[in-house]
């Protein structure tokens, strides 16, 4: 069967999205070491984003089998009725993924702690949200090796941390 038919026929799952994010960060690690330092930052930044929409999943309480693409909506909805002036401006949105998980932790009486909102405010609002957006699969960014060493060290923390935001 063509991929195309594949993929159309099994959406993903929230254990798909995790397992293509580890595939994705090691993607980029290879990329790193060929110098190609704009695909990396793509690919970082993309695992860092699956890795943002699982945490805000698992706090929204749902399985690993859940298809992600329709549990993406009512968290939408679910932003916009509890914090309203938060923008929306797409489900790749480092910033907006975040604060979703910071106002979902705060529903649940469990507000992050603080070193750890620091670390995602500082390595992931600040850090990688400003060095990535999806938009960068349309054309070259000439990223040097530090803006690829950075987002690497961002997205690191990403990976090893989205746990403890849920």
């Amino acid at each position: 069967m063509p991929l195309r038919n594949t993929v159309k026929g099994f959406p993903e799952t929230l254990s798909d999205m995790l397992l293509a994010a580890d595939d994705r960060y090691r993607e980029a690690e290879a990329l790193l070491v060929e110098h190609e330092f704009d695909g990396c930052v793509y690919l970082l930044g993309y695992a860092a984003e699956m890795w943002l929409k699982a945490a805000c999943l698992r706090l929204r309480g749902l399985s690993a089998t859940v298809l992600v693409k329709g549990a993406l909506p009512p968290l939408k909805k679910w932003m916009q009725s509890t914090v309203p002036s938060t923008t929306f401006t797409d489900y790749h949105d480092l910033s907006y993924l975040a604060e979703c998980v910071f106002q979902l932790r705060l529903a649940q009486g469990r507000p992050l702690a603080v070193p750890l909102a620091v670390e995602l405010r500082t390595l992931i609002v600040s850090g990688l949200h400003g060095e990535w957006i999806v938009d960068m699969r349309y054309r070259r960014s000439g990223l040097s090796a530090a803006d690829a060493w950075s987002a690497l060290s961002q997205a690191w923390w990403m990976k090893n941390n989205w746990l403890s935001l849920t």
